[in-house]
């Protein structure tokens, strides 16, 4: 995974729980950076990778299922569950003002289960659709994102009926590389950062 010598792999576990109908509004987790923001040091960004676990799973694994509703879900209207994961530097208020354009957004990833109707005229049958997008190249950059602060991680579900009160787990793995920021870079992102 390492792709310099001089590479860093930061890693961190966030936990978090769904409400009793699947939802969680925008949470944080903090990847703390203090150690590599010190002085005029900072950190250089190139790969962000996301792990979605459900530890409290009855299988031996522990994966995440991507089924966020029951293919048999009574109504006449398709039943739609969602999630958003991104990395930033800035905390938004809401995951549905971020995308990948945002001010300091490193990366976002999107998962949506669609269900078909189980009732009413629409209905030709069960089905279901899953689609995961990743926003953000796996290398950020030749040189990386520069971050010279904590790195956040933005977490936000809808309607996940499935996983309704459990709690989940999301890894995150950051490869970086140590670098020395100049005085001006340093106090323009710092700048940026604290514009909300």
């Amino acid at each position: 995974m390492t792709k310099n010598k001089g590479d860093i792999i930061l890693r961190d576990r966030l936990q978090f729980t769904l409400d009793g109908s699947g939802d969680l509004s925008t949470v944080y987790g903090r990847m703390d950076f203090s150690q590599y923001t010190v002085g005029k040091k900072g950190l250089a960004v190139k790969e962000v990778r996301f792990h979605l676990r459900d530890p409290g799973t009855a299988s031996n694994c522990g994966i995440f299922s991507i089924n966020a509703d029951s293919i048999s879900a009574s109504g006449s209207a398709a039943g739609v569950g969602e999630y958003k994961l991104y990395a930033t530097t800035r905390a938004y208020e809401n995951a549905s003002d971020v995308g990948i354009a945002s001010p300091d957004v490193l990366c976002v990833e999107e998962g949506q289960w669609i269900v078909s109707p189980a009732g009413g005229a629409q209905a030709l049958g069960a089905w279901a659709q899953w689609d995961r997008k990743w926003y953000g190249p796996e290398d950020l950059h030749p040189a990386g994102f520069t971050v010279v602060s904590d790195l956040l991680i933005g977490i936000a579900f809808d309607t996940w009926s499935l996983a309704a009160d459990k709690t989940l787990e999301l890894d995150v793995m950051i490869v970086a590389d140590e670098i020395t920021v100049t005085t001006e870079r340093m106090n323009a992102l710092l700048t940026q950062q604290q514009d909300l």
